[in-house]
C-alpha cells in the first residue's frame, strides 16, 4: 500500500512537472497558452478554416505527450533491488586441514611399534587399535566436614529448565508473529536463541543468559559481514537479550523472561510483504541464510 501512494505521488509530480515546461515551452515559442481556454478554441477555428497552422506546434505537442508517458512508465515501473549472494573465503577453514593430518601421521607412527609387539604374542584375528587414553582429571578433594549443609537446598533442588524447549518457544514466538526464522547459530561463541527476519531489511537476534558485551560482539560481527557483502542495501538489526547479567544503557533489549518477549513481539508484528516486494524479500531471506551458513563455519 505505502508504495503505490508513493508511485501516485510521484506520477503527480512528474505530470505536473512536464504539464508546465510544456506551458512555457509553448508560451514562448508560439505564444499558445495552455490553460486558457479562448486559446484553444481560437486552434479550433484555425483547423477548421483550413488556416496554415505550423508543423513544429503539432511536433512539440506529440513530443511533450510522448515525454509524459515515458516517464510515467520508468518512474512507476517496479524497481528489483538486486541482492548478490557473497562467495566467501574458504581458505581459513582449509588451513585447518594440514594440521589433522598431520597429527594423523603421528598417531600412525606411535601406533605401529605397538601394533608390531601385538603381532608377536596375539594372533592376528584377535588385534585391536591401539587407543589414546584420555588425559586424567585432577580435581582436589573436597572436605565433607567443611561442606556448608543447608536443608532448604536439599528439600527444594533447584529445576534446570531446557535450553531446547525454550529456543523452541522463542521461534514460535516470532513464527506466530509473522516473521521467517533462519536459526539459532552459535557466533563468536555465543549461543543465539532466535534469528528471525521480516519486511524491508529487518532482522531480529536474541539470546539468553549472556551479558550486553558479547551480544554487542555478536551484533558487530554480523554487521561486518553486512558491510562487506551488501551495497546500498541496509539491515536493520534488533537485538533482544534474555535474563541478562548486566543491565546496561544500549539499544540492545532486555526482558525478564519468555513471557515479556512474547508480549513485545506480539505489540511488535511484521507486515508482510506486499506483492511486489515478495521477490525481493526471497532474496534477502536467501542472503542471510547464506550469512548463517558462513558464520557456522568460521
Amino acid at each position: 500500500m505505502r508504495h503505490k501512494i508513493n508511485n501516485i505521488l510521484i506520477g503527480l509530480l512528474w505530470l505536473l512537472a512536464v504539464t508546465l515546461g510544456a506551458s512555457f515551452w509553448f508560451n514562448i515559442k508560439y505564444g499558445f497558452n495552455l490553460f486558457v481556454g479562448q486559446h484553444w478554441q481560437y486552434l479550433a477555428y484555425m483547423q477548421a478554416s483550413n488556416q496554415p497552422i505550423k508543423t513544429s506546434f503539432y511536433l512539440s505537442l506529440v513530443l511533450f505527450i510522448v515525454i509524459m508517458i515515458l516517464g510515467l512508465y520508468v518512474l512507476i515501473q517496479p524497481h528489483h533491488r538486486k541482492i548478490v549472494l557473497p562467495v566467501f573465503d574458504k581458505t581459513q577453514t582449509q588451513e585447518k586441514q594440514p594440521a589433522q593430518k598431520t597429527l594423523g601421521t603421528d598417531t600412525q607412527k606411535s601406533e605401529q611399534p605397538t601394533k608390531q609387539t601385538q603381532n608377536s604374542s596375539v594372533s592376528s584375528t584377535n588385534i585391536q587399535p591401539a587407543l589414546a587414553r584420555p588425559p586424567r582429571l585432577n580435581i582436589s578433594q573436597v572436605s565433607r566436614a567443611t561442606a556448608p549443609h543447608s536443608s532448604a537446598i536439599s528439600d527444594n533442588p533447584m529445576v534446570k529448565t531446557d535450553p531446547e524447549q525454550d529456543f523452541t518457544e522463542i521461534r514460535d514466538i516470532f513464527t506466530n508473529a509473522g516473521y521467517v526464522v533462519k536459526g539459532t547459530p552459535r557466533i563468536k561463541n555465543i549461543q543465539t536463541s532466535v534469528i528471525a527476519i521480516g519486511t524491508d531489511e529487518e532482522l531480529w537476534i536474541g539470546a539468553t543468559d549472556v551479558t550486553t558485551q558479547d551480544m554487542q560482539k555478536t551484533i558487530d560481527t554480523l554487521q561486518n559481514v553486512f558491510l562487506d557483502t551488501l551495497e546500498d542495501i541496509e539491515i536493520h538489526i534488533n537485538a533482544f537479550i534474555i535474563n541478562a547479567p548486566d543491565k546496561e544503557d544500549s539499544n540492545i533489549l532486555n526482558f525478564a523472561n519468555i513471557d515479556e518477549l512474547r508480549t513485545y513481539i506480539n505489540e511488535h508484528k511484521n507486515i508482510p510483504p506486499a506483492e511486489d516486494d515478495i521477490e525481493n524479500f526471497d532474496a534477502y531471506s536467501a542472503y542471510i541464510g547464506t550469512v548463517i551458513d558462513y558464520i557456522r563455519k568460521i
